[in-house]
């Protein structure tokens, strides 16, 4: 059980070239912390559209509040949009990633909110 959040965490490395898209090719997601990612987001979303910036500017005040639950899920409906660059591609899918790993932190420490999330999520791949 111990090892669940590292699997967990190799599973979806390896899941997110899938998830977004890539060739067989596709590197991995450069590693972030939670903080590049709420830190980085403004910048790699500066010409998106209105309705795009306000999902990443809800991303970032998650993100400072440490509810890991609504920054996940604000990423998931970040990487379903069309029409992002492979810049932006690049930095939800490491954004995923990070966040995926506070996740699966929070939902060892008994989180239901983060358990629930999860298991949902687990369940409609």
């Amino acid at each position: 059980m111990r090892h669940l959040p590292v699997l967990f965490a190799v599973a979806l490395a390896l899941a997110i070239p899938t998830i977004s898209g890539c060739d067989r090719e596709a590197r991995q997601p450069k590693a972030l912390t939670t903080t590049e990612v709420s830190g980085g987001a403004p910048a790699a979303f500066k010409d998106a559209p209105p309705a795009v910036k306000q999902l990443v500017t809800e991303l970032s005040d998650a993100i400072a509040k440490q509810d890991f639950t609504t920054a996940w899920e604000r990423l998931q409906t970040l990487n379903a949009r069309p029409g992002l660059t492979d810049a932006q591609k690049e930095f939800v899918a490491s954004g995923i990633t990070s966040v995926g790993a506070e996740m699966q932190k929070a939902e060892t420490t008994g989180n239901e909110a983060a358990q629930e999330t999860l298991r949902i999520h687990r369940a409609n791949k």
